[in-house]
C-alpha cells in the first residue's frame, strides 16, 4: 500500500512538473472540440478568437490560442492580438475573409495588434507592442470576392504597427487585396527584432512584406509568388537587415505592374546601410528590377545610403534589369547570376546592373559600385550599364558577360572580365520550357500554390557545366564540356568550401565558394600528361615556352602536382614566360577556344 501512494505521488508530481513547463493553450475549433466557450460555427468566427486572445492577455499563465483544423475560420471583422502571445494553428486551419466583406477601410487588417490604427501613419509611436508570434495556419485574403481596389491598401493580411519581437512563421498566405504583411513603426530606427521565415505568400495586392522605418530584422526561407502591384520584399527606410534564401517569382505567361523581388527604398533623411541580400532566387517577368536599391528625396551625403552587400544571387527576367541603383554608394554585388530576359521576349530595355541616377537633389558625385566574380548574360541592354558617369564610377572584375544585345559595356571598362559563353546547365528558354511554364500551369489549373512552383529545380540549372563534376541536386554528374567561369573568380577570394578537385581559385557565379559547386579538374598523374601531340619547347626550361601559333589568343593555367593553381594568363604571342617558377614539374592547360577542348602538357623547370 505505501508503494502504491508513493509511486502515486511520483506520477502527480510528474504530470505537475510537465503541465508547469508546457504554459496552457487555448484551443479554439469548428468541430466541437475547442476549450469550452471557445467552438466557432462559421459565422463571425473572429468573436471566439478575439474572445480567446482577450483571455490570454489578461491571464499571464497562459500564452497561446491554437487554432484547430481541418476547419475554416469565416471573419467579418478584424481580429486582434495583445502582446507576449501566441496565435498558432494547424496547417489545415483557414482564417478566411467572408464574401463581400464592405469595410471599405484602408490599412485594416484581417489580423493586427490591440490598439491598431486604421491609417499609413503607424499610431502614437511612444506606445509600443511585443512579443508576438504567429505561426502554422492559413489566411486567404479571398481577393476575388471583394469589391475594393486591389493595391489600395484594403484587407492585409497581417499589420502589427509599433510592434517588437515579432516572429511569423510557416504561414501560408494568399489572395490579400493589400499586403501579406505590413509592420513597423512611425520613427526611423527602430530596434524591430524581426524574424520571418518559412512562409508561403501568393497573390498579394500589394507587398508580400513590408518593413517600415526599423533596423535589425531578417526576413528568409520564404517562397513569394503572383504578388502583384509592389514588392514580394520591400524595406522602406530601413536598417540594419538580412534577406536570403527566398525565393521570389511571377507567373512566367503574365505582365503584372509590380513583381519587384526586392524593393529597398530609402530618403535623405533614412540611411539605408548594413544590408545583406544573398541566397534568393528571383524570376519571371516582374515590371522593375530583381534588386532595387532607390532614393526618392535629395539632400543625403555620398555616405548615407552604402555598403549594401549582394551576393550569391539568381536574378532572371525582369523588365528595367537585374538590379537597379539610385543614390547609393559602395554597393558590392558578387557571385551572382544576372539575366533580366534570356532571349524570352527581348522587348523590353532591360539591363544586367545599371546606376541610373544619383541623390535626386543631383548635388552628389563619387557613388561607386563594384562588380566582382558574376555572371552576368543575355540582357536585352547593356550587360552593366553606367548611365551616370560624371558622378558613378564601375569597377568590374573578374565577371563572366556575355550576349547582352547593347554590349557588355556602357561606361564601364575592365581587365579582368572575360566573355566567353558561361556554359550553365540550361539557359533561360530551356528553364521556361521544362521547369517554370509546366509547374505553372499546373498551379493555375489545380489551384495549388503551395509549393515552390519549380523554383528549386530551377535554381540546379544555373551550376556551371563540367566535364569533372556538376551538382544535379541528387547527384555528381559529368558534362562533355567544362565551363570557363570554373576557377575564374578573384585569385584573392577565398575557395575553401568549394569541393575538392577545386582548382584553388573561387567559381564565378552563384554556387562559387560554396560546396555544390562545379568541380575543375582532377590533379593528373604522371602518365596523364600524353594526352595531345603536340609539343612545347624546350622542356625543360629555365626561362619560357614556345607554343604553337594555333594556341595564341587562347587562355592558359600552370597547376602544381597537387592541383593548385599557379598562374594564368591569356596568350598574346606563342611565349610564356615561367621565370618565376620553382624548379620542378608543373601541369600546363591550354584551352583551345575552337573545339572547346583542354590540352595539358607535362612542364619541367628547371
Amino acid at each position: 500500500m505505501r508503494k502504491s501512494l508513493l509511486l502515486i505521488t511520483y506520477l502527480l508530481i510528474v504530470i505537475a512538473t510537465a503541465q508547469s513547463q508546457t504554459p496552457p493553450i487555448i484551443y479554439v475549433a469548428g468541430d466541437g472540440s475547442g476549450d469550452p466557450g471557445y467552438n466557432c460555427n462559421g459565422i463571425s468566427d473572429q468573436i471566439k478568437i478575439n474572445q480567446a486572445l482577450d483571455f490570454v492577455a489578461t491571464h499571464a499563465d497562459y500564452t497561446t490560442v491554437y487554432l484547430k483544423g481541418a476547419n475554416t475560420y469565416w471573419i467579418d471583422d478584424t481580429i486582434f492580438i495583445s502582446e507576449n502571445t501566441i496565435l498558432e494553428g494547424d496547417s489545415d486551419a483557414v482564417v478566411k475573409l467572408v464574401d463581400n466583406a464592405n469595410w471599405n477601410t484602408q490599412y485594416k487588417p484581417l489580423i493586427g495588434q490591440t490598439g491598431l490604427s486604421y491609417s499609413l501613419k503607424l499610431g502614437n509611436p511612444s506606445i509600443t507592442t511585443g512579443n508576438i508570434t504567429i505561426r502554422g495556419f492559413e489566411i486567404d485574403g479571398n481577393r476575388q470576392n471583394q469589391w475594393e481596389a486591389s493595391g489600395n491598401s484594403y484587407y492585409s493580411a497581417i499589420v502589427l504597427q509599433n510592434t517588437y519581437n515579432i516572429t511569423i512563421n510557416d504561414m501560408y498566405i494568399h489572395d490579400c487585396l493589400a499586403d501579406a504583411f505590413q509592420t513597423g513603426y512611425d520613427n526611423y530606427g527602430f530596434d524591430i527584432n524581426l524574424q520571418f521565415y518559412n512562409n508561403r505568400i501568393h497573390a498579394s495586392g500589394h507587398d508580400g512584406i513590408i518593413v517600415m522605418r526599423s533596423k535589425n530584422f531578417e526576413i528568409h526561407d520564404n517562397v513569394f509568388t503572383d504578388n502583384r502591384t509592389d514588392a514580394h520584399i520591400r524595406v522602406q527606410y530601413c536598417n540594419q537587415f538580412k534577406i536570403y534564401n527566398n525565393i521570389g517569382g511571377d507567373d512566367p505567361n503574365r505582365q503584372f505592374s509590380g513583381g519587384i523581388g526586392i524593393s529597398m527604398q530609402a530618403d535623405a533623411d533614412t540611411p539605408l546601410n548594413d544590408a545583406e541580400i544573398y541566397n534568393n532566387y528571383f524570376f519571371g517577368k516582374g515590371d522593375f528590377y530583381g534588386i532595387w536599391l532607390w532614393q526618392t528625396s535629395g539632400g543625403a551625403t555620398l555616405h548615407t545610403h552604402e555598403n549594401v552587400f549582394i551576393h550569391h544571387n539568381i536574378i532572371s527576367w525582369y523588365r528595367l534589369g537585374g538590379i537597379g541603383i539610385e543614390g547609393f554608394h559602395n554597393t558590392i554585388i558578387e557571385n551572382n547570376v544576372i539575366q533580366s530576359d534570356g532571349g524570352l521576349e527581348n522587348t523590353y530595355p532591360a539591363a544586367g546592373i545599371v546606376f541610373y541616377g544619383g541623390d535626386p537633389a543631383g548635388n552628389i558625385s563619387g557613388f561607386q559600385t563594384i562588380v566582382k566574380n558574376n555572371i552576368i548574360i543575355d540582357n536585352v541592354a547593356y550587360g552593366i550599364d553606367n548611365q551616370q558617369p560624371t558622378i558613378h564610377s564601375f569597377v568590374s572584375d573578374y565577371n563572366a558577360i556575355n550576349g547582352n544585345l547593347s554590349g557588355n559595356y556602357n561606361n564601364v571598362t575592365s581587365t579582368t572580365d572575360i566573355y566567353s559563353n558561361p556554359q550553365l546547365a540550361s539557359n533561360l528558354l530551356e528553364v521556361y520550357n521544362n521547369i517554370l511554364n509546366p509547374n505553372w500551369q499546373n498551379a493555375v489549373s489545380t489551384g495549388n500554390f503551395k509549393g515552390d512552383l519549380g523554383a528549386n529545380e530551377a535554381k540546379l540549372e544555373y551550376h556551371l557545366k563540367s566535364e569533372f563534376g556538376r551538382w544535379d541536386g541528387t547527384q555528381w554528374v559529368n558534362d562533355t564540356t567544362t565551363s570557363p567561369c570554373i576557377d575564374a573568380g578573384d585569385p584573392t577570394y577565398n575557395y575553401v568550401n568549394e569541393p575538392t578537385p577545386n582548382g584553388s581559385r573561387i567559381n564565378l557565379g552563384t554556387f562559387g565558394n560554396t560546396a555544390f559547386t562545379s568541380k575543375s579538374s582532377n590533379p593528373l598523374t604522371i602518365n596523364d600528361y600524353s594526352n595531345t601531340n603536340i609539343n612545347i619547347y624546350p622542356n625543360p626550361t629555365s626561362g619560357k615556352i614556345t607554343i604553337p601559333n594555333e594556341f595564341v589568343i587562347n587562355e592558359y593555367s600552370i597547376y602544381s602536382l597537387t592541383g593548385k593553381l599557379i598562374k594564368r594568363g591569356k596568350l598574346n604571342t606563342n611565349e610564356i614566360q615561367v621565370t618565376e617558377l620553382n624548379s620542378g614539374i608543373y601541369i600546363l592547360k591550354i584551352k583551345d577556344n575552337n573545339s572547346n577542348k583542354m590540352n595539358v602538357f607535362k612542364l619541367i623547370k628547371e
